[in-house]
């Protein structure tokens, strides 16, 4: 079940970069070419518009369901002996699984439809989110009835036999969620890659080197770094690499942007979460070149809040206070 993580990850930032960037076309130069030049960005702005409309459509379901999943999954596990062969009965504080409601699934019903059937298709993207609408509409009524059975305390009443009979289903099903989730998220992730370096050429065109420019390469690069880094195991020189950029870009931000008012304060604290962002990614990249055990203290807490120096549940929690400062700016 660990993949669920990187998964988990992706919605804070793609919901980032489709916020910030949407930039207005530059305004036409002076000369022969001036009326085509503005024809043109107004077409470019406009594709551009109506893929962020639809990617925004999918963001929108996804944010709203994917991460309360991932995120109750590993609590509904971790109290388990053996989370594969399901709870024995004599377990003491158990946990049940993330309740999944009719009503969380309304704008995923609404959102959804509307983004595979708008402009422009995207085949693979289309495709994998309606598998991923699949996954919900087939996870929803047996996690629900979990979530109740262990609310209610109800296997004090008959020794676990329901959570017994739950967990297998349950599980096959939280198996299909986690796989559609990462085809869909992977998919979701490469159009907004393509859309995001697009904006960021288009502002650095037009505005040139400004915080607005800044923030988005700044984020642009920690979502390379987590990308790679969210792995159990990865490259560690292409990791280094990934630092090193994202180093650069911060230091060069500080270097031009960071005592401009209005907004000192606000972007002080962006960099003094980026900066955290920095420190966990050295932590992550050392333990992995280090080759670092986790205790079985360490193991238990992976997935949980309580996630230990170097793994990548603390390095998505650094990303995710910066995705939250990001979007202040």
């Amino acid at each position: 079940m660990r993949p669920m993580l990187r998964a988990a990850t992706l919605a804070a930032s793609l919901s980032l970069v489709l916020a910030a960037c949407g930039g207005k076309p530059a305004a036409p130069a002076d000369g022969a070419d001036t009326a085509g030049k503005g024809e043109t960005a107004a077409v470019d702005t406009d594709s551009d518009q109506a893929l962020m409309a639809k990617l925004n459509g999918y963001i929108e379901c996804y944010n709203d369901v994917d991460r309360k999943i991932h995120a109750g999954i590993g609590p509904y596990t971790v109290w388990m002996k053996d989370p594969k062969a399901g709870p024995t009965g004599r377990e003491e504080r158990p946990i049940g699984p993330p309740d999944l409601t009719t009503s969380d699934l309304k704008g995923c019903d609404t959102a959804l439809p509307e983004a595979i059937a708008a402009q422009p298709s995207l085949p693979e993207l289309d495709k994998a989110a309606q598998g991923y609408l699949d996954a919900l509409h087939a996870l929803q009524p047996i996690t629900h009835e979990a979530a109740d059975y262990y609310q209610r305390d109800d296997y004090e009443d008959d020794g676990f036999a329901r959570g017994k009979a739950l967990h297998a289903p349950l599980m096959s099903a939280f198996g299909t969620f986690v796989e559609a989730s990462g085809v869909f998220s992977d998919a979701l992730d490469a159009e907004n890659d393509r859309l995001q370096d697009s904006q960021l050429a288009k502002v650095e065109a037009q505005e040139g080197r400004t915080r607005n420019f800044y923030r988005l390469a700044i984020m642009r690069d920690a979502k390379a770094l987590m990308d790679l880094m969210a792995e159990d195991s990865f490259d560690v020189a292409e990791a280094r690499r990934r630092l090193d950029a994202f180093n650069a870009i911060s230091d060069e931000a500080h270097a031009k942007v960071a005592e401009q008012e209005p907004g000192k304060l606000d972007w002080n604290s962006f960099e003094r979460t980026a900066e955290d962002f920095r420190r966990a990614s050295k932590e992550r990249l050392k333990r992995v070149a280090d080759k670092t055990p986790y205790s079985d203290f360490e193991q238990r807490m992976l997935d949980t809040t309580l996630a230990p120096q170097g793994s990548p549940g603390k390095l998505m929690q650094a990303y995710n206070s910066l995705v939250f400062q990001s979007n202040r700016q």
